[in-house]
């Protein structure tokens, strides 16, 4: 039914189709699918240069044949106040019906299409309500679209700026042998250099120190390896007396115990005083529930 109404819609606004560059032409789906109400936007295709030059609408009402009921097919004027389209069909007196509809346009702006309604006043209902719009798409609409296009310019390659960097700064170079308070030490007659002799002197006294730092520390660590020495011989020495390999070879003089079990007379007798004690516990017990139920 839908492909049908769409040939339909492209027959009857087939005059208004005077083919001509740069335009191609479409249709949109059932803008009623949802509800009758829609938004343009949500049919028509989301570029510029796109123009409606056909509507067809097709619904059922269904309603009492002596009742009022007029349906309004519209859309809102998207830039004021008003219509950019609207039809009125007075079904007043008559019996429920279905209705086709189609319209030429002159190419509208679809920036002047507004809200999309069907609304029905009066008596009855809508059903089956199919509403398609017929559009011309001008793909030079922007003409830098497309080299074919009159009044294409072949875009100019953006140049970027230069980037200014800032300025640098003078460096200023110390020369330390260029300040006054270092010329007035290398001038300076104050300062004393230090006697060779004193110095070879330091020198041997301080190798002296060391030599004999080196040997106390040789000593001490000749007695620790002697005190440690001494330990391991007395461990050794203990050991010795704790040896017990001396034992493991002792014998024990003994045998072989067997066991011979038996039974006198081949019978055992019943224990008569744990049979009256058992019987002493049963009448116990029987006391005890007959107390229990008051007996």
């Amino acid at each position: 039914m839908k492909l049908r109404l769409v040939w339909v819609l492209s027959l009857v606004l087939l005059p208004s189709y005077s083919y001509s560059e740069p335009y191609t032409y479409g249709t949109t789906d059932n803008a009623v699918s949802n509800a009758l109400r829609w938004t343009m936007d949500s049919i028509l295709p989301s570029i510029g240069g796109v123009d409606i030059n056909g509507l067809l609408y097709r619904y059922t009402t269904v309603k009492d044949p002596d009742a009022d009921m007029k349906v309004h097919v519209s859309n809102r004027n998207a830039n004021g106040d008003g219509y950019t389209f609207r039809e009125t069909d007075d079904w007043s007196g008559v019996p429920g019906n279905t209705i086709v509809k189609s319209f030429p346009l002159s190419n509208i702006p679809a920036s002047n299409w507004g809200t999309g309604s069907i609304e029905v006043e009066g008596e009855g209902t809508v059903k089956d309500a199919v509403v398609i719009y017929s559009y011309r798409l001008d793909r030079c609409y922007d003409p830098q679209a497309d080299p074919t296009c009159a009044g294409y310019v072949k875009p100019i390659p953006k140049i970027p700026e230069p980037i200014e960097y800032p300025k640098m700064q003078k460096v200023v170079i110390y020369n330390s042998l260029e300040d006054d308070a270092v010329k007035d030490n290398l001038e300076s007659d104050d300062f004393e250099y230090e006697d060779e002799d004193d110095k070879r002197k330091e020198s041997e006294e301080e190798d002296t120190e060391s030599r004999i730092e080196m040997g106390l520390m040789a000593s001490e660590n000749a007695l620790t390896l002697f005190k440690t020495q001494s330990q391991n011989a007395m461990i050794v020495a203990i050991n010795k007396q704790t040896n017990i390999n001396m034992y493991y070879n002792t014998q024990i003089n003994g045998g072989t115990l067997n066991d011979a079990a038996g039974l006198k007379d081949g019978t055992i007798s019943d224990n008569k005083k744990a049979l009256r004690n058992n019987l002493a516990q049963q009448l116990l017990h029987e006391k005890m529930i007959d107390l229990q139920y008051n007996k």
